[in-house]
């Protein structure tokens, strides 16, 4: 099975800019950059098939916003939700939202 191509949305790279803006007010230039790399690295984690084809479509509404078929993957501290769906060969990253948010 062939990875898939990840696609990101331009405001996904703004919002975790805005993250390690805020992190970097309350902590150091060095979080918040570490904090941004291990969100940016969660999104490549999306090219492997097979945890993507694993996840169910999310009921969540907050999801479904973005796509009909938009499935979540939640980050290992559990604080954000990635949004995304399946395009063909492609995973499209729609959004990243606190998971306090989701509804």
């Amino acid at each position: 099975m062939n990875e898939y191509k990840v696609l990101i949305r331009k405001s996904v790279f703004a919002k975790i800019k805005e993250i390690a803006d805020y992190i970097e007010t309350v902590s150091n230039k060095e979080h918040a950059q570490q904090y941004a790399d291990e969100l940016e690295k969660s999104l490549y984690i999306l090219s492997n098939p097979i945890i993507v084809n694993a996840m169910q479509v999310s009921q969540w509404q907050t999801a479904k916003k973005y796509h009909l078929r938009a499935k979540r993957l939640i980050t290992k501290n559990r604080k954000w939700n990635i949004i995304f769906h399946i395009e063909g060969i492609y995973v499209v990253v729609d959004a990243i939202i606190p998971s306090s948010l989701m509804k």
